[in-house]
């Protein structure tokens, strides 16, 4: 692919850290001459004469750069310690202090020379094609440890699968090509929660306990807990990860129907955020009598984990509690683990083959849905793609 200008990109997260890196890719003579023009290697080298993958200690500074280019002000009179690397042909790392002035003095010098600052992932699409940069991209977003490790195997799988598709179709086997691509799109919903929490949200009468429970599946006190109905009138969110998925659980607006004015204000935001959760966790207090907003909850709502809470206090439902529900104690931190295992089958009922080929981003879905055949129905539509 020909290099038509000299990018630069940071390459490391932003904020402080030990060691910043900043990659430089263009034409070997102007990175060269664009680079030596600030970088001063300790061996008197040139960047054109260090050897490919061996590097050159310097410092980074504006001597022989006319002041009035200056654009950074006073944080150009000081030389930066860096280490420089040429990688490739047309490319070089410089590393400098991972503070954010290091990587701002460095980014203008280089900008001052004509040098485009762009971000990473254009700098490595322009270098290795959108499929890496894609898997790259998501690999960074992991939401855990688990979720990067089915990333990481999806390297080029995607890439290949369309190839694959676009020949079946090419050779006259589009309802082959269409049946393999809903295969695929069926773990388009799995594929987007590796890169995003998925939607825990509670619901419940006031006062039935939703923020305490919260604080006891995430371990310390994020919500708000008030004994007043009508507390909590926003969606208050909290992230915890369960066996190794990332979660957000939102405390809601306690239902009720003789709710008014902000309280109800805050009961509509309840129910939206309700509808559109991944998982529904109904919370009944069952030391409490049945009420009628209870009843209607769980008719409205008959796909929810029904919680049993304060299953620490004596039992009012008795035989009117539904079979299904998970007694639980925030209190005393009983049945937290069955609740957990019931809201982890819930979000991930299948684990994909360790062959499957998940899409990833956006994009991915729509190429894959580009070859569903318009008179075959698909079995499954992905959360996103209705």
């Amino acid at each position: 692919m020909p290099i038509r200008s000299l990018t630069a990109a940071v390459w490391t997260p932003s904020g402080r850290g030990a060691v910043a890196t900043i990659r430089v890719r263009g034409n070997l003579t102007t990175l060269s001459e664009t680079i030596t023009r600030n970088f001063h290697a300790t061996s008197g080298r040139s960047l054109a004469e260090i050897p490919l993958q061996r590097i050159s200690f310097g410092q980074w500074g504006r001597s022989e750069v006319d002041s009035e280019q200056s654009a950074v002000g006073s944080e150009a009179s000081v030389a930066e310690d860096v280490v420089v690397c040429r990688t490739g042909p047309d490319a070089c790392e410089i590393h400098c202090h991972g503070g954010d002035a290091a990587v701002r003095r460095i980014l203008a010098d280089l900008r001052c020379l004509g040098c485009e600052i762009v971000d990473w992932r254009s700098q490595l699409e322009a270098e290795r094609g959108v499929w890496e940069r894609e898997h790259a991209d998501a690999l960074s977003r992991a939401t855990t440890l688990r979720a990067a490790g089915w990333i990481a195997v999806q390297a080029g799988r995607m890439e290949r699968a369309i190839a694959e598709l676009t020949k079946l179709v090419a050779n006259g086997h589009r309802e082959l090509a269409a049946s393999r691509a809903n295969e695929m799109l069926a773990w388009a919903n799995f594929g987007s929660h590796l890169t995003r929490p998925w939607e825990v949200v509670l619901a419940g009468r006031p006062n039935v306990g939703k923020s305490s429970l919260i604080n006891a599946l995430v371990g310390f006190e994020r919500s708000i807990v008030f004994d007043e109905p009508g507390t909590t009138r926003d969606v208050v969110t909290a992230e915890t990860v369960l066996d190794g998925w990332a979660i957000r659980l939102s405390d809601t607006a306690g239902q009720r129907g003789s709710a008014r004015d902000l309280e109800a204000a805050g009961i509509a935001r309840a129910r939206e955020a309700f509808a559109a959760a991944d998982a529904r966790l109904l919370l009944i207090d069952v030391s409490q009598p049945p009420h009628a907003d209870d009843w209607q909850l769980l008719t409205e709502w008959s796909d929810a984990i029904v919680v049993a809470h304060k299953a620490d206090l004596s039992d009012i439902w008795g035989e009117a509690l539904p079979t299904n529900a998970i007694r639980v104690s925030s209190l005393l931190r009983t049945g937290l683990k069955d609740l957990s295992s019931a809201i982890v089958t819930r979000l991930v009922p299948q684990l994909p083959p360790e062959v499957a080929v998940i899409p990833l981003t956006d994009r991915q879905r729509s190429e894959l849905m580009a070859f569903r055949h318009p008179l075959t129905p698909n079995p499954y539509t992905p959360r996103g793609l209705e």
